[in-house]
């Protein structure tokens, strides 16, 4: 890996922490430096992985071990991981347990002995303290003995003890006791008849008979740190004096030596509530901590079993970790033989393609097996030899593409350019081809000074065959005009689309047909003379009622008789009418619904004070919502005139 300015001062960072670290760990350079480490330290890092992934694993052969490895080796890293921190964490809690089980229970026996004095004490005997102090003496070196009744001489034992009662004692306790800074466990109990009072010193010994051989035990006081060091808590050990230190961190002594690398320092402990002989309403604690091994802990627990228990079950372990091992070895022989296989697949194939690429279309793969493998090998070989037949097809394809955007350029010249000036009329249209080309047209143009032609057609069928018929019709339409202008005739439509109709049907197949709309506006008197040959009703908006206009014959190009007449219609002013093909009223939404002429008419009265584009815009949005996409299966074309004078 090349080393830049970034990992030459992660480097720099990290020698000089650990040379702060070392020689000068107060320094208020180390929390810097550790600050540039970390932060120049990840960035290495993810550099690192990032090249890794790049370089290393690009080979299928690296990507496949290295998913062996985080698929295989890396959970069972973690399961072992897992144990070994429960096995840890279990020891600990265990060594708690049983340290502060076998507390409680030395507490327990002086709180029981002393509770069972008073009981005895009420049957009008003594006899039951006599029995106490000679138990106690003997389980409990140093225990201290006080039995009071009013009126009666103290019993003490020993006889020079000068155990007093408890000042303040509102109710039975038992417990810890902090007594001159020196540990106690006792019990007190007291009634009207008398009390009595018990505290054995607290010894290293002690401590460590609760549990043998398990570590070192001991217990830490936690008063803060700033807290007097002359009022720590001690225990009665032998050779102590009041100048010595206050129960230091845990020491090594007693703690067994590791089995194996695995065996880990288990440091646990529980806290204890501390009574204060001189301060009863102070709060103090004692930490009562083991210092011990994981295996050691087992081996207490186990050594309560009987002496063949810990052998047998050390042999079926180690004979499960050997079947463990034996697995994983099959199981890596298995995941090498299946990788050589697939890199070996893999690799022919990337052989063979480099070659297809450089067109070499002969390649073939040696097919080896009858597995999923092999049959990719010999689909690939299948496809090397049809590999040439599809590009000659996606030539072509590319040569129908070219042809139909050179088609599209052609048929976009055949739509007017440009609207004809007018005082009175506002033209707008926009259509919105379902293909490549489009089987609607539009048209307007000046025919006279002071006449406007207007025509809509839509071609039955999509794609190239509309699209030449349309033509035609346009073609057909504009010579037909041309020759009324020429003959000196004024333009009927009724004519025009008559005449449209014959040459349509003479050049034309029987299944190629149109349907028409050609009308004709006079700017002086207003009126818009039109033929509608088969083609949807136009809508006329005038003061917020809808006027459909009259349909005056069947589709062109069908017949070559048929006939067609006009009529007449007088745009006032605001004044708005409609023309629009199958396109925008036939689109169906997911439930087969079609748009249909009512929702387009209550789409055009909301926005109808607005400009024709906006009109326009709002009815293609509202269809488009309407089919839930924005390109139809048909062609969409609409043509507004709204009178303005």
């Amino acid at each position: 890996m090349p080393f830049g300015l970034l990992e030459i001062t992660a480097l720099l960072a990290a020698l000089g922490w650990t040379a702060v670290t070392f020689y000068a760990p107060d320094s208020m350079f180390r929390p810097v430096l550790l600050l540039v480490l970390l932060v120049t330290g990840i960035i290495v890092a993810a550099r690192a992985i990032r090249r890794l992934v790049k370089y290393s694993v690009w080979r299928l052969r690296n990507r496949l071990l290295f998913s062996y490895v985080f698929i295989a080796v890396v959970p069972v890293m973690l399961l072992f991981s897992l144990a070994w921190i429960g096995a840890w964490i279990l020891a600990g809690q265990t060594a708690a347990y049983l340290v502060a089980a076998e507390f409680s229970r030395n507490i327990e026996v002086l709180n029981d002995s002393s509770a069972a004095v008073l009981r005895g004490d009420a049957a009008g005997t003594r006899e039951p303290a006599t029995r106490l102090i000679v138990f106690l003496s003997s389980r409990f070196p140093g225990v201290q003995y006080l039995y009071t009744r009013p009126g009666e001489p103290d019993m003490r034992f020993p006889a020079d003890s000068t155990l007093t009662p408890p000042p303040k004692a509102e109710a039975d306790q038992s417990g810890v006791l902090v007594k001159d800074d020196m540990l106690y466990g006792w019990a007190h109990h007291h009634n009207e008849k008398g009390s009595v009072t018990v505290i054995t010193p607290l010894t290293k010994r002690f401590l460590t008979g609760l549990v043998r051989n398990l570590g070192e035990i001991t217990l830490v006081d936690l008063s803060p740190d700033e807290a007097d060091k002359s009022t720590r808590m001690r225990l009665h050990d032998a050779g102590a004096s009041a100048s010595e230190p206050a129960l230091d961190l845990l020491s090594m002594r007693g703690v067994p030596a590791p089995t194996n690398f695995f065996d880990l320092q288990v440091l646990w402990g529980t806290t204890l509530p501390v009574h204060d002989w001189a301060n009863p309403g102070q709060e103090r604690r004692v930490l009562l901590g083991v210092h011990t091994r994981i295996a050691q802990v087992y081996r207490v627990i186990f050594s309560q079993k009987a002496d063949w228990d810990q052998p047998l079950l050390l042999s079926a372990f180690y004979a499960i970790a050997l079947l463990f091992l034996f697995f994983e070895f099959v199981a890596l022989v298995i995941g090498i033989s299946i990788t050589r296989t697939i890199t070996g697949a893999v690799h022919h194939l990337y052989e063979a393609t480099l070659r297809v690429q450089a067109a070499d279309f002969s390649t073939r793969i040696p097919v080896k097996g009858t597995d999923q493998l092999a049959e990719l090998s010999g689909s690939f070989n299948t496809m090397t030899t049809n590999l040439e037949k599809l590009l000659v097809v996606a030539k072509d394809n590319e040569r129908l593409q070219a042809d139909l955007a050179i088609a599209r350029e052609v048929q976009e010249q055949l739509y007017p350019r440009t609207v004809p000036p007018s005082e009175s009329l506002v033209l707008t249209a926009k259509l919105n081809p379902a293909r490549a080309v489009s089987g609607d047209y539009y048209d307007y143009q000046r025919i006279h000074p002071q006449r406007i032609a207007i025509a809509l057609g839509d071609v039955a069928g999509k794609g190239i065959s509309a699209a030449l018929l349309m033509a035609n019709v346009q073609s057909a339409l504009r010579a037909q005009i041309r020759h009324t202008q020429e003959i000196g005739h004024a333009c009927s439509t009724s004519l025009v689309v008559s005449q449209l109709n014959k040459h349509l049907h003479a050049h034309t197949t029987a299944e190629k047909y149109a349907t028409f709309y050609f009308g004709v506006y006079d700017e002086n008197t207003g009126v818009l003379t039109s033929t509608n040959a088969g083609h949807l009703q136009p809508l006329l908006f005038r003061r917020g009622e809808v006027q459909r206009l009259d349909v005056n014959g069947m589709v062109v190009g069908a017949f070559a008789l048929a006939v067609y007449d006009e009529s007449s219609v007088q745009l006032e002013k605001d004044d708005l009418l409609v023309l629009y093909t199958d396109g925008i009223t036939e689109p169906e939404n997911e439930y087969e619904e079609m748009f249909g002429e009512d929702r387009l008419i209550e789409t055009i009265q909301r926005v109808i004070d607005q400009s024709n584009e906006a009109i326009i815009a709002e009815v293609f949005r509202t269809v488009e919502q309407w089919i839930h996409a924005p390109d139809s299966n048909d062609d969409m074309t609409i043509l507004l005139v709204r009178r303005v004078a």
